[in-house]
């Protein structure tokens, strides 16, 4: 049995992933890693597909419990539909169990970048769900310029009394900000910055080149500071 789907945006309403969109979007960008790598401890200490595989008490729960969130903001990011979203996060991680307890073998399971491989499930779902409604697309991140992006101005510290506050409608903010965004920057947004995913996993998951994909998502946070400004936001330069 699956646990309830998080809330819509659940992620922005964080402390940790929106500072690192607002406060650590640099010039430098396309150099090294913009946001703090995330803590894989738990996935080192336990390979989970292979205790899936293997049957282990509670291995497909740890599975959800760590994973169902992630999956769902990455799926609302691309279909900006809740209930949609909820769908496809049910329907990966049911085909992720069949896959890992009767399609996969015992060597593959041991082998495979789980992280990835769920979010490109998510992803191709999420794709398919939206040619089936024939949603419009908004124009490809291809028809962009490649212009500088200064970083965003810092939020309060989080001492301060209002930084709660502030944070929730920062979260808000840019949650309609990044509903203006087409569906390949709002997807590479949250991988990048939100879940804070390595340039090497995106490349695992879009089937993608590192290299190529610094350019998009450069693109798409120039595409994120113009929605922002028309919401009056404003950069340090």
């Amino acid at each position: 049995m699956l646990t309830t789907p998080p809330k819509k945006l659940a992620y922005l309403a964080n402390a940790a992933p929106l500072p690192c969109v607002l406060q650590y979007v640099k010039n430098s960008w396309t150099g090294g890693e913009s946001c703090p790598a995330t803590d894989v401890a738990g996935e080192a200490a336990e390979n989970l597909a292979l205790s899936v595989h293997q049957c282990q008490s509670g291995a497909f729960e740890r599975l959800i419990a760590r994973y169902e969130g992630p999956l769902y903001n990455y799926a609302y990011g691309i279909l900006q539909n809740a209930f949609d979203a909820q769908e496809v996060v049910q329907d990966a991680l049911m085909r992720a169990h069949r896959a890992l307890t009767r399609q996969y073998d015992e060597a593959r399971c041991a082998t495979l970048a789980l992280r990835p491989w769920l979010f490109r499930t998510v992803r191709n779902l999420s794709l398919n769900q939206r040619r089936s409604k024939k949603s419009a697309m908004s124009r490809p991140l291809a028809e962009f310029d490649d212009e500088r992006l200064g970083p965003f101005v810092a939020t309060p510290p989080d001492g301060s009394a209002d930084a709660d506050l502030m944070r929730r409608e920062d979260a808000e903010l840019l949650g309609r900000a990044m509903a203006l965004l087409p569906v390949d920057a709002r997807e590479l947004i949250v991988l990048r910055f939100m879940e804070e995913m390595p340039y090497a996993e995106i490349a695992k998951t879009l089937a993608q080149s590192e290299a190529a994909l610094r350019g998009k998502v450069f693109r798409a946070l120039k595409l994120l500071r113009e929605a922002l400004e028309k919401k009056g936001v404003t950069y340090a330069v």
